[in-house]
């Protein structure tokens, strides 16, 4: 069986706008992000006219934990959720977002174990499914690593009760059930949930304060017993699980230097802390469950890869160092990693690249018109947000469809329509996103074959 590829989660990017579950859970309160409408634009395959600035904005400007590495949206990363992130986000109501959301008393559903999920009636495509409960105004959370082996999970917050209790729920993709595997009563939380084969990794505070430190915890899929790894009382957030190793990034304040940043990574074998990069402000990171670890310099800039088997040699720069990226993504069966780049001497915006880790060679996967940005890989399939139909580069508006192309025949299927998404990541048949927009503030799930998008034998169907 495949697994799909790395960092969501979490992501990188942008998800931090979006991110604002820990602020409801704090507050009580309701709050989200505006995906607004994009500007008409001319879709008669004219040259565009406008220019891509040298760097392409990110809303991703945190110097702290609110700062997703992962595309964001992982937005993206993507891009997960922590109290700085969530208390920066701007508040905003349910009617900021473009167009009527329909049929909102349908979106919303109990979390009864053994509940099978459908579309609420709300038109999503066939073969698409609302993970329940979806609540709106960012009441639910997943990432790119939070589907994998046939599994999808993702952090709940049930405001019902008082203080909130955060819930980590699991799909099984196939059965399209539903169960409630953990659930933690406020400020104890269940942030940015990653799961690779039977594990499930997610960040949490852990004092009673709100300006606890952050460390990583694991809970088995099979016997939901929770254990925590990290206890460097750094802010530890944004872990990507895997088979020996989670890899994380850590925050700390120093009087010299001010805030500190790292990468680094927990050996599961023999309980062990050890640090891959530092002063890594900006970037992003993948990883793909067994070796590889690949992660951009400042800024999006330059990428540098990482290899846990020979740690003593350190970090690697690979590819070229005039570029600017946008999200990146292993495939777990191969390590080939799936990067969106800029390259000002050849792009006008955003295209999808494959790198191998062990030679270092790169090759082109897609390179359309606007961007295409914040991939996610299984095999020969990548899942990526386009803003073609937007008419415009993704950073103008973030606003894009959600696509899939096939890296042996080429074919591109639309999945999802023009909205605002973040967080997508694909295993096998099946894709899992966030969406604020057309569906509320909701997570969706889709079988690509039941849907017509992939054949039986995993390809793409061309239109």
């Amino acid at each position: 069986m495949k697994r799909r590829n790395a960092w969501l989660g979490q992501e990188t990017s942008i998800r931090a706008m979006f991110l604002l579950g820990t602020l409801v859970a704090m507050s009580g309160s309701a709050g989200s992000c505006n995906g607004s409408s994009s500007d008409a634009a001319t879709d008669d395959g004219s040259e565009r006219t406008e220019d891509l600035p040298e760097e392409v904005p990110s809303p991703d400007t945190g110097t702290g934990d609110d700062a997703d590495p992962d595309d964001g949206p992982d937005v993206g990363s993507e891009d997960h959720g922590t109290a700085d992130a969530d208390a920066d986000a701007e508040s905003t109501t349910d009617e900021d977002a473009d167009g009527d959301i329909p049929n909102r008393e349908d979106i919303e559903a109990d979390a009864d174990d053994g509940d099978v999920p459908d579309d609420g009636g709300t038109g999503l495509p066939t073969g698409c499914w609302f993970a329940r409960p979806t609540t709106d105004v960012a009441f639910a959370w997943a990432g790119r690593d939070s589907i994998d082996d046939g599994k999808f999970v993702w952090r709940w917050i049930d405001s019902s009760l008082s203080p909130d209790e955060d819930v980590l729920m699991v799909r099984d993709l196939a059965l399209r059930i539903d169960r409630e595997l953990l659930r933690r009563t406020f400020p104890a939380m269940v942030n940015g949930p990653s799961i690779h084969g039977e594990w499930i990794d997610f960040f949490s505070q852990t004092s009673v304060a709100t300006t606890g430190s952050g460390e990583i915890f694991r809970v088995s899929l099979l016997a939901g017993v929770e254990t925590q790894l990290t206890s460097n009382t750094n802010s530890d957030s944004f872990q990507i699980s895997g088979d020996d190793f989670v890899v994380y990034r850590s925050s700390y304040s120093d009087p010299e230097a001010g805030t500190v940043f790292e990468y680094r990574y927990f050996d599961v074998r023999d309980s062990s802390e050890h640090v891959i990069a530092t002063n890594y402000a900006g970037s992003e990171v993948a990883f793909d469950g067994h070796r590889w670890v690949a992660y951009t310099g400042a800024d999006r800039h330059g990428v540098y890869k990482f290899d846990l088997l020979d740690p003593a040699a350190g970090p690697q720069p690979i590819g070229p160092d005039g570029i600017l990226s946008e999200g990146m993504a292993f495939d777990r069966d191969t390590g080939t990693l799936i990067i969106t780049t800029y390259r000002p001497s050849r792009s006008a915006d955003l295209g999808l690249e494959a790198w191998d880790m062990a030679t270092e060679t790169t090759s082109d996967v897609l390179d359309d018109t606007w961007s295409e940005i914040i991939p996610d890989v299984d095999g020969h399939v990548v899942v990526y947000l386009d803003s073609e139909a937007a008419g415009e580069s993704y950073w103008a508006h973030e606003r894009s469809d959600i696509r899939i192309v096939d890296r042996e025949t080429g074919a591109v299927r639309v999945v999802l329509p023009l909205d605002t998404y973040y967080g997508v990541g694909i295993w096998e048949r099946w894709i899992a996103v966030n969406n604020y927009g057309l569906w509320g503030d909701s997570l969706i799930t889709c079988d690509l074959v039941e849907g017509g998008f992939m054949s039986d034998d995993l390809h793409v169907v061309p239109e």
